[in-house]
């Protein structure tokens, strides 16, 4: 990197002080943690790739309630709710920075990971959309889910779906959605351009609902009113809305919309008024970054004004004696995302102005002040950034992260590293204290490391990067295995109860853990469990999981327990192995355990150097982009360079998985995938991963594609869409019955709409089903299918 001889002037010095001072301005490596948190909160079911290694599978379920598919997406915070106008907003500033200050995230090597991040949410926000004026808000019960302390893996509650339509409309929700979506277009155009084009398509529908229906999302999804209620109202949204689709079109009307509420003359103490606005972004507030993309957009000045007096406001406002940007009242709850906040529209403008310009200067040191101080230029000497430094928080306000089953329970530390979450942060004087339980300090968002994430990407295309010596202290990235043992001990009374005892040694640590056992071979039955949870029991196989207050094993031989009671059946043998869950059953790994000190070892999984094996390699050097979903479109290193260091998770070569398949990853040492699905593209060919392992495409992957259908006509071509090639319905509006085919709309033909002259049996009650609707129930009256989320008859 072009900052080597810093590092080399530096690093003696660093080293010299490590726990005099924390302060940090690598900003690349902070960039890179900071994505790794929109990993870990990702729900629904997980890539092969994921580098998180305590999250697995989770709510893979979403939407079943209502009958669609709403995988995908980010919890919120330290809870399991999807709230979609939080995200949407995260989403939007993340895809934003992503394409203006795209040359900070390639300095990184974060490029790739941004665009998954980016692609993560706008795949399920296309999910959402289930109709041209229906869009899901929410998946999870807030006061249900806040009522629990528990992973999302472990989940046994419900979690329903909740959605906007142009009866219940939200056009705050619609509008932060389409920015987000056109905002995503900005950055797919280039590598993806029908990905692109996928994501502004779905922008203008859900804009035009917005615009068409207005009013606040709470009317429709009443359960977010006491989370995510929108106080700024909806209207700076849709001049949000408005401005990234004026950037991502050029067409005028979309300035003509943003003009409408911009000049309107309303009282200034209207909660509708929108200018001179005093008070930073936030998830709600939308306001200055509509000043600054107008701006941006049009170079006029009447945007000019607005952007330039709300910066100089941010630039010039009460901070902590230690220069943290504050507000009395907003920075009382999660002050380090409000300073970020502040600062990012003011990088915004920024990028409108000379190198030269004195005001610029200005703006970006107050920009790296605010970054210097959240990564440890502070009174409390603290980078806020878990994981970046030792002194980073330990105890954030996370479920999953903290490994136990209450948020006061111990340890007081989190299991599991969080690493990347921009905690909460410092009150008005500079103090801080790292408690799980207290989440204005120390909560963590999806909204938190919004902006953050792309001011640190400004700063390095500013050139600002100063590189961090190695980080190896304990708990760095990337997080290393542990060599240590389960040691499961079962206390046999010699009649017909157990007190087994379960620890580990080495500094294998667990935030949970199960113990999976099989009682058939000892000539006993099981008769009851207690001091644990029985999990589960078929026949004489049982699941007993860590009961209230045992679920922590410190690595250091602290024994757990719980008991169980058999029913011998004439002589009886003790068990002499079982399988035990370090983290519990959902997301553990599996190790079978010899009991009474015989040893333990993984079951199922390979053990390597990194946790998880695959992002290292057989040295234990981080493999950069050993995350990346889709390297399809990567400008990193051959498949051949990493498929040395991914298959370090297996004792020999992968041999071919299909030995009748052919392809041309055989000549070069490697086999051939059974499926289809590519994951990278070099000269060689198109690889996969199966397994951990690269693989060959098959050439029998490789067919010609079908020919294109001749294209039929229908009401849709006249609204700019494709006729449907089926004639299945998926929704109906006054213009007609729509499919979806690829994931677009299209219009059901003609041809797929005559019906019978007759009335179905279902009128006067319920409409008749358009032709092509398929039967999901049959009564004595007749078949019965859906349309619009409300029964229809079909006609026989």
């Amino acid at each position: 990197m072009k900052f080597q001889s810093v590092l080399k002037v530096l690093s003696g010095l660093v080293f010299t002080f490590p726990s005099v001072y924390a302060k940090s301005q690598d900003y690349a490596r902070h960039l890179e943690l900071s994505l790794l948190f929109y990993e870990a909160q990702r729900s629904g079911p997980l890539p092969a790739s994921n580098r998180i290694f305590w999250r697995k599978d989770s709510m893979t379920d979403a939407g079943a309630d209502n009958g669609v598919d709403l995988n995908g997406g980010c919890n919120d915070a330290g809870d399991n709710v999807k709230f979609n106008f939080p995200q949407a907003g995260a989403l939007t500033l993340l895809a934003f920075s992503a394409y203006k200050w795209q040359e900070g995230y390639k300095e990184a090597e974060q490029w790739e990971y941004i665009k998954d991040a980016i692609k993560w949410g706008t795949d399920y926000f296309i999910k959402c959309h289930t109709g041209k004026n229906e869009l899901y808000g929410q998946v999870g019960n807030g006061s249900l889910d806040h009522g629990e302390w528990v992973a999302p893996e472990d989940m046994t509650y419900e979690h329903p779906s909740y959605k906007i339509d142009a009866s219940a409309p939200g056009s705050d929700l619609a509008a932060e959605t389409a920015a987000s979506l056109a905002a995503a277009y900005l950055v797919f155009k280039d590598d993806d351009p029908a990905y692109a084009a996928t994501c502004l398509k779905h922008a203008k529908e859900l804009y035009e609902f917005a615009d068409k229906y207005q009013d606040t999302y709470t009317t429709g999804i009443p359960d977010a009113q006491g989370y995510y209620r929108s106080y700024s109202g909806f209207k700076d949204e849709l001049v949000w809305g408005a401005a990234m689709l004026l950037l991502a079109t050029g067409d005028e009307s979309y300035r003509a919309k943003a003009d409408a509420i911009w000049d309107y003359p309303y009282n200034k103490h209207d909660p509708d008024y929108f200018l001179n606005s005093g008070g930073p972004i936030s998830w709600d507030d939308k306001k200055a970054c509509s000043y600054a993309l107008m701006y941006m957009v049009t170079g006029e000045d009447k945007y000019k004004e607005q952007a330039f007096n709300h910066s100089d406001l941010m630039v010039n406002y009460k901070t902590t004696p230690g220069g943290l940007w504050f507000d009395t009242n907003l920075s009382a709850w999660g002050s380090n995302r409000y300073a970020s906040n502040a600062a990012y529209t003011v990088a915004m403008v920024a990028s409108t102005m000379d190198a030269s310009d004195a005001k610029r200067k200005q703006y970006v040191k107050f920009i790296q002040k605010q970054i210097d101080y959240i990564q440890g230029d502070n009174p409390a000497k603290v980078d806020y950034v878990v994981g970046a430094d030792p002194s980073s928080p330990k105890s954030v306000h996370h479920r999953g992260s903290s490994g136990t089953m209450n948020a006061m329970a111990e340890p007081p530390f989190n299991v599991f590293p969080l690493y990347g979450a921009l905690a909460g942060g410092p009150d008005g004087n500079d103090k801080y204290t790292d408690d799980r339980t207290n989440y204005n300090s120390n909560e963590v968002a999806l909204d938190y490391n919004a902006a953050y994430t792309g001011l640190l990407a400004f700063l390095i295309q500013e050139g600002l990067n100063v590189p961090d010596p190695e980080q190896t202290w304990e708990g760095a990235w990337p997080p290393k295995e542990k060599d240590g043992e389960i040691n499961l001990k079962l206390n046999f009374n010699g009649s017909n109860e157990f007190t087994p005892t379960v620890s580990t040694t080495g500094g294998l640590t667990c935030g949970g853990w199960c113990v999976e056992m099989d009682l058939t071979s000892t000539g006993a039955t099981l008769d009851n469990v207690w001091g644990g949870e029985l999990l589960k029991q078929e026949g004489n196989k049982f699941v007993a999981c860590a009961g209230w207050g045992k679920g922590y094993l410190d690595g250091k031989g602290t024994e757990q327990n719980f008991y169980f009671r058999v029913k011998p059946n004439g002589s009886m043998k003790e068990p002499t192995e079982a399988f035990v869950y370090c983290n519990g059953y959902n997301r553990g790994d599996k190790y079978l355990v010899k009991v009474n000190g015989g040893g333990s070892e993984p079951y199922g999984w390979t053990k390597g150097i990194c946790k998880p094996a695959h992002i290292c390699d057989a040295n234990g050097n981080y493999i950069k982009d050993s995350g990346v979903i889709n390297k399809s479109t990567s400008g990193g290193s051959s498949p051949k360079t990493k498929t040395t260091t991914i298959k370090k998770t297996t004792t020999k070569a992968a041999e071919p998985t299909s030995p009748s398949s052919s392809c041309f990853a055989t000549k070069l040492g490697y086999g051939c995938c059974t499926g289809c699905e590519v994951n990278y593209t070099d000269d060689d060919g198109a690889w996969g991963i199966e397994n951990g392992n690269w693989c060959g495409i098959p050439d029998s992957c490789n067919k010609e594609p079908e020919p294109e259908p001749v294209k039929d006509e229908c009401f849709a071509t006249k609204l700019g869409y494709d006729c449907c090639s089926g004639c299945d319905v998926n929704y109906t509006d006054g213009d007609g019955a729509w499919g979806i085919e690829n994931g677009n709309w299209c219009g059901i033909k003609d041809s797929c709409s005559s019906t019978p002259s007759t009335k179905c049996f279902s009128e006067p009650d319920y409409p008749c089903c358009p032709s092509g609707t398929a039967t999901v129930y049959t009564d004595e009256s007749g078949a019965w299918g859906v349309i619009n989320n409300d029964w229809c008859g079909i006609s026989a």
